[in-house]
């Protein structure tokens, strides 16, 4: 008998039910507090490029369905990250931790609730991680790489700064060695297939105010804006980023616990939250919709980090940061 409590205690996670009620809880309160103070509505324009997104405005002009809408686009996003963790074991252990931190980090940034451009630009990002991961080791893999440089095409159509994420997939098709002449191209022409289109609709419109749009809003740039005006949201973003510093140190020294497919995923993952980061600080004017970037990307090393400690101090480590989260967010909203 002794024996067995002892190994109980040694395979707790941390999706035990106490620890799942308090996320979930949180994650519902800050959505019900977002419906109540009508946080994000009605939806506006914003820097999207595209007239179809002043159609979504139009159809989601009632508060009960924009919040549906965004809680699903949501889960959706969560669900196809972990599938992608479960799919390529970037966790040894069995673990919906990356979802259930997705969730969470979002729920508590009242900047991204309930629905931005941005939840379509991180739709379309993990789709292109999941092509890309899919193409390991197969130069030969055109047709993937065609379809994430559509991908990211399409999000640069809601988010232009998110072109600038194309070198980062050339970089991990190179970590990949799926990079070769024709990947490279049929990602080049994938992307530019978009705006081939976008050039047609102008011509055709005799209005070129779509390209205009896309160049200012990549030279927006609004240097380290956000680190010389602190903000009350960046309190989490702050232990996110330790987190992540931590996952990063946990994961190379680590290293040789995992095969080398799934150290170059996990590097790849850890390149794509440094590459969030550095356009927080270039694009202070947008940095929550690169707070969603990071988050997807983060997730998955965060959970990595905590399902590799066999200590108690995960706990505590996770309930810190859920009541920083929280606290961010009662900040956010008091502020609002």
């Amino acid at each position: 008998m002794r024996h067995y409590r002892s190994t109980d205690k040694r395979i707790r996670t941390l999706l035990d039910w106490p620890s799942m009620l308090m996320t979930f809880t949180v994650c519902l309160l800050c959505w019900s507090t977002g419906y109540i103070y009508s946080i994000g509505f009605p939806l506006t324009v914003g820097s999207a490029v595209v007239s179809f997104w002043e159609v979504l405005c139009k159809l989601l002009n009632h508060r009960i369905v924009l919040y549906v809408t965004g809680l699903l686009l949501l889960a959706l996003t969560a669900f196809i990250m972990q599938r992608i963790s479960d799919i390529e074991m970037l966790i040894r252990e069995r673990t919906r931790l990356p979802f259930i931190l997705f969730i969470l980090l979002m729920s508590t940034n009242a900047g991204l609730l309930p629905f931005r451009e941005v939840s379509v630009v991180i739709l379309c990002l993990v789709f292109v991680v999941y092509e890309l991961f899919n193409s390991y080791q197969l130069p030969e893999a055109t047709g993937k790489m065609f379809n994430a440089g559509v991908l990211i095409g399409t999000a640069g159509l809601f988010m232009p700064q998110v072109l600038w994420f194309v070198p980062l997939l050339w970089i991990g098709m190179y970590q990949f060695r799926s990079l070769s002449f024709r990947s490279f191209m049929a990602s080049l022409v994938g992307l530019l297939i978009i705006y081939w289109f976008v050039l047609a609709w102008c011509v055709w419109k005799h209005d070129f105010s779509m390209f205009k749009s896309l160049y200012s809003s990549l030279a927006d740039f609004d240097l380290f804006s956000i680190a010389t005006s602190f903000q009350y949201y960046q309190i989490s973003f702050i232990g996110v980023v330790l987190l992540l510093m931590a996952a990063l140190f946990h994961i190379k020294m680590n290293a040789f616990n995992n095969s080398v497919r799934v150290r170059q995923m996990h590097s790849f993952l850890l390149n794509m939250s440094v590459w969030s980061l550095i356009f927080i600080f270039l694009y202070g004017n947008f940095a929550d919709s690169f707070f969603a970037i990071l988050y997807l990307s983060g997730s998955v090393s965060i959970a990595y980090f905590f399902e590799s400690m066999r200590n108690r101090f995960r706990f505590i480590l996770y309930y810190l940061a859920l009541v920083l989260c929280a606290v961010s967010f009662i900040m956010q909203v008091w502020n609002f």
